[in-house]
């Protein structure tokens, strides 16, 4: 595992997408690493690794290609997502993932999504930046049992309050409003602050969440 992620911020540093990639699924395809540990100790801390000596001029455009690196492994290792899924017992019950609006970052949600897929839940991704009254429908459409905001910029908090009034008041409270991100992070008050019911952040937060539906 050290060996592995050692040489996949090498080439993260480098960014070096075929790499990382080709890394990263023959590590799955032997067994070298499952899917939460290459998304939680993997993916999630390079995301976020920036080099020290980088300018602020140059970090921007560098944290997007490294974004994009990181969202191609993610979708490159959804077939073993997929296989593992016939191994768990579905749950019967939904999840509507999505973001506030003006909310541009969405890979982190997008590894939750598939936490909840390998833990019986069927996820429904609607990700970043949709206009609220489409989260709204997509809500409405489905019946979930959770929906799942996730807020990265800490300005955007208000317009994750809002969402989430409006999904309580329109399902009467029906719905279970799951929050996580870097902005509830080193803020956990937010959560209660904004109307949040739950706050998760790693994949035994969802295990652990499922092991209550089961009870």
């Amino acid at each position: 595992m050290d060996e592995f992620k050692l040489s996949f911020i090498n080439h993260f540093d480098k960014l070096d997408k075929d790499a990382c990639v080709l890394l990263a699924i023959n590590a799955l395809k032997n067994n070298e690493i499952t899917i939460p540990e290459l998304y939680e100790d993997v993916l999630r801390p390079a995301l976020y690794y920036i080099d020290t000596s980088m300018g602020m001029e140059d970090s921007i455009w560098i944290e997007h290609v490294k974004t994009s690196i990181i969202r191609t492994v993610i979708e490159s290792a959804y077939p073993f997502v997929i296989e593992l899924k016939k191994h768990v017992k579905p749950l019967g019950m939904k999840v509507v993932l999505a973001c506030p609006e003006r909310e541009y970052h969405e890979v982190g949600l997008r590894m939750i999504a598939d936490f909840f897929s390998l833990n019986g839940y069927e996820a429904i991704f609607v990700g970043t930046n949709t206009p609220r009254e489409q989260v709204y429908y997509a809500i409405a459409s489905n019946s979930p049992k959770y929906a799942a905001i996730s807020v990265t910029d800490y300005y955007l908090l208000f317009e994750a309050q809002r969402m989430i009034n409006r999904i309580k008041e329109m399902t009467g409270g029906k719905v279970t409003v799951l929050v996580g991100g870097n902005a509830f992070r080193s803020n956990l008050v937010s959560v209660e602050k904004i109307g949040g019911d739950i706050y998760l952040e790693s994949y035994q937060d969802i295990v652990s969440l499922r092991a209550g539906e089961e009870k």
